[in-house]
């Protein structure tokens, strides 16, 4: 109990909540004990005008009617107040001459226009009064209970109890609050934990909750799917790689093999051996080339580039290798001017036009329109479930691997139009397959 007592108190959340339930009521006392002070002072301002007041008019009757009129009026007032309200007019001697004192209280002193407070003798309280000294000598007291001190002690009173209720709703509040947020926060943690031990497909549960949580929580397993789909991608071209450079080394090394038991090679085999060289030389140089891609350490040389016209050079070159296989490539399209590497889109194209001609039917037809390069061709087109693959390196509609290439051309088209902020993308034409270079104007 004491270990979690603890725990629980080394929480960021329990200290920030323990700190503001003190904060709140000390602050709010402050503030409306000033409130209350100002407020009692223009209460009392305003009853001590209003003594004020009553004692002129009092004064005005002295002086038109006289100490019997003075007398009377006293007296009707005393007679019509609810008590509130206290009078008393005394002789030069002191002997009450008219009100509702018994007598001119202890310790009030006797002198003109004078503020003073005392204690009804009668009835308790405190009793808030002006004196005025008439001609004559006479005295005059006139003054009212302090009835907003009690308004005032209740509002204190209900203030009190109001601050308790807002601190026990806060803390219960922020109570909650703090389990909320600490078993959002532990699931965050106890992922982590499984991801560390091994489990790396697993992901944070998200409440779909909207706030600032939900969207770190939302950040954390997308990271996290990357960095899944980035190790698989990883373990995938580790194995391709394996894969496709076993068969033509131990290929190659039997023929030097051969070679060495004979004493003589004959120039075919040679040439079959210079050819399978090249090939694992062409793999490494698209790994090369895949890698500065992906990693952006190959700048781009950019050139404003009429890509119908980049599509006429690609045509002049692949056309004779084209027409040897026995197809036709045609070029439609309009002029469009980017701006881009040309070498590389070049590159790109190429890789399009090849990849139509080992895998697709003639005729091979180039479209360009609005920024976008179009290759079709007439063959069969891919299975629909593997179009989303066909950019990942080394890999095959032709899972046995048997086909001629490294399985890098489709994929340097994918880096070189990231890195051109384009797109890539792929669709069956019905018959026929199409591949799509998209890159902005």
């Amino acid at each position: 109990m004491i270990a979690r007592l603890r725990r629980t108190l080394r929480s960021p959340f329990t200290r920030y909540l323990l700190l503001f339930s003190l904060l709140l009521p000390l602050t709010m006392t402050a503030f409306v004990s000033l409130v209350y002070q100002d407020a009692q002072q223009a209460l009392l301002g305003e009853f001590r005008s209003a003594l004020r007041d009553d004692i002129s008019l009092l004064e005005a009757i002295y002086r038109d009617e006289g100490l019997n009129g003075l007398q009377a009026a006293i007296g009707r007032r005393t007679g019509l107040e609810d008590g509130r309200s206290v009078y008393l007019l005394v002789s030069p001697l002191g002997e009450k001459l008219a009100g509702n004192l018994p007598s001119w209280p202890a310790g009030i002193p006797a002198r003109d226009e004078a503020s003073v407070t005392f204690t009804d003798p009668a009835q308790g309280g405190t009793i808030v009064a002006e004196v005025f000294l008439l001609y004559g000598d006479y005295r005059l007291l006139v003054g009212r209970h302090a009835v907003y001190e009690k308004v005032g002690h209740h509002l204190m009173v209900y203030f009190l109890l109001l601050n308790g209720l807002l601190v026990i709703s806060v803390t219960i509040v922020g109570v909650l609050f703090t389990r909320l947020i600490r078993r959002r926060m532990q699931a965050i943690v106890s992922t982590t934990r499984h991801i560390r031990a091994g489990q790396l497909d697993a992901r944070i549960p998200d409440d779909q909750a909207g706030d600032e949580i939900s969207a770190l929580v939302g950040e954390i397993n997308a990271m996290l799917e990357q960095q899944q789909k980035l190790l698989n991608y990883a373990r995938q071209t580790s194995a391709a790689i394996a894969h496709d450079l076993r068969h033509p080394l131990v290929e190659l090394r039997n023929r030097l093999e051969d070679a060495e038991s004979s004493g003589s090679a004959s120039r075919e085999e040679i040439d079959a051996m210079l050819s399978q060289t090249d090939q694992l030389l062409g793999l490494f140089a698209a790994l090369l080339r895949l890698g500065r891609l992906e990693s952006g350490s190959q700048p781009l040389q950019r050139e404003r580039i009429d890509l119908y016209a980049l599509a006429e050079d690609a045509v002049s070159l692949y056309q004779p290798l084209v027409s040897d296989e026995g197809g036709e490539l045609l070029l439609t399209g309009q002029s469009c001017e980017i701006e881009g590497d040309r070498e590389l889109l070049f590159a790109a194209l190429g890789n399009l036009l090849m990849n139509a001609l080992r895998y697709g039917a003639s005729p091979i037809r180039i479209d360009v329109a609005a920024g976008v390069i179009r290759v079709s061709d007439a063959g069969a087109g891919v299975p629909p479930e593997l179009l989303a693959r066909l950019a990942e390196p080394f890999f095959r509609v032709d899972s046995s691997r048997s086909e001629y290439g490294n399985g890098l051309g489709l994929t340097l088209v994918r880096a070189i139009a990231e890195a051109h902020q384009g797109r890539l993308e792929f669709a069956n034409l019905h018959p026929g397959f199409r591949a799509s270079l998209s890159l902005p104007l």
